[in-house]
């Protein structure tokens, strides 16, 4: 009974292999397509493609956990962005830093903690503009939202940061782990 076994889930052996060997390629392919989609919504949108542009933006605005505040986007025409400034740096940055890690691939691993201070940036303005938000009467965050000011750095850095920390944290780890497979 075990050889029945064993043959009749041996395509599970050869799929998990697959994905071992081409895990990269997975991972590169999604955050790529998660970091460029965005942008095709407006794009579909001002092509008078308008179901689906609708629907893209929909899917990011309750699947990708953005606020996609108005002041806080990219426009293409008079189309937002599926994702604010913020996002659009972090996940661009982890697409980037993806294939940047692909040519070389091959051991530098970021330690936990650089990750951890490398979380710090985002983490503060994120929660700054979280409370200026919450509480406006404060003035927390004086000046404008607009691209090129110091709000729209703060958001486009942090992300940044936090977006390459992360695949040199994470990427290194999965790759070691699928060596064995």
């Amino acid at each position: 009974m075990s050889s029945v076994a064993t043959g009749d889930y041996a395509w599970i052996d050869r799929a998990v292999r697959r994905v071992a060997r081409h895990w990269l390629f997975l991972f590169n392919t999604f955050a790529v397509v998660y970091a460029i989609l965005p942008w095709a919504s407006p794009l579909l949108l001002r092509a008078g493609y308008q179901r689906l542009g609708a629907f893209i933006f929909a899917v990011y605005r309750y699947g990708a956990f953005c606020h996609q505040l108005r002041e806080r986007s990219f426009f293409v025409g008079q189309y937002q962005v599926c994702y604010c400034h913020r996002c659009t740096a972090l996940y661009t940055a982890i697409a980037a830093t993806g294939l940047i890690y692909g040519l070389g691939r091959r051991r530098f691993a970021l330690s936990t903690r650089l990750l951890l201070w490398a979380t710090v940036p985002i983490l503060i303005d994120g929660l700054w503009h979280l409370a200026d938000d919450l509480l406006p009467g404060l003035g927390l965050r004086a000046g404008s939202d607009a691209p090129g000011s110091l709000n729209f750095w703060a958001r486009m850095v942090t992300g940044i940061i936090f977006g390459v920390a992360a695949v040199l944290w994470f990427y290194p780890r999965i790759d070691e782990q699928f060596e064995d497979v």
